[in-house]
């Protein structure tokens, strides 16, 4: 998983814009993995469950999303949406786990997270370009982070925080995960000048402009 993560996020962060269409690919995967995963062990499945049915369901997800991957590819308006939506609900994670863990609420935390996410997606209508460069940059970053916190440790798992302190098990964020915030601006900032600088030493390269050739083609 470290190596998915830090290798991908590096993909997405510094070359989301450039390589357009193989990062809605790595999207899709992204989205239905993440999204199958959480569902499953958030239902029926356990940490305690045997470890080859984590693997049959894991392999599951990534098979769904590859198929979301293509569709995304296919109808690349629909793809743009998710991943700068997946870029806002990216940075929605960062804040509350950083800040907003206090109001020790799950509802408080869906209802910011998936609004950023919204958000995001909504303003790629209408500056595709720049949203693009920054969603990327944002998911990238923190994929890239928190790979390294899986071996690294002390990184506050943003989806348990609010269950972990409603059960007790901890009093809040462990204060290593503002060093690991830091990078993760840090990096963020470093993607979004390479993706700048990519865009204007290539101002052919316009995948705002192939969305809207395959839409007026239709």
């Amino acid at each position: 998983m470290f190596i998915f993560f830090v290798t991908v996020g590096s993909i997405i962060c510094f070359a989301g814009r450039t390589l357009f269409k193989p990062v809605l690919f790595l999207t899709g995967i992204l989205l239905a993995t993440s999204f199958i995963m959480f569902l499953f062990y958030s239902t029926f499945l356990s940490t305690n469950t045997k470890p080859w049915v984590g693997w049959v369901v894991l392999t599951c997800s990534v098979l769904a999303g590859v198929c979301l991957g293509f569709l995304f590819m296919k109808l690349a308006h629909i793809g743009a949406f998710c991943l700068a939506g997946f870029g806002g609900y990216t940075l929605g994670l960062l804040m509350f786990n950083a800040f907003m863990f206090k109001t020790d609420s799950n509802t408080a935390f869906w209802c910011f997270t998936l609004g950023t996410a919204i958000l995001m997606g909504t303003l790629a209508l209408c500056f595709f370009d720049h949203i693009l460069i920054h969603s990327t940059s944002l998911l990238g970053s923190f994929m890239f982070i928190y790979g390294i916190g899986l071996v690294a440790g002390h990184y506050t798992n943003p989806f348990t925080i609010i269950t972990m302190i409603q059960h007790d098990q901890i009093d809040g964020v462990d204060p290593i995960f503002y060093a690991y915030l830091a990078g993760n601006l840090v990096m963020y900032g470093l993607g979004c000048a390479l993706q700048y600088k990519q865009k204007s030493n290539n101002p052919d390269h316009d995948p705002y402009k192939e969305i809207r050739d395959r839409r007026y083609k239709r």
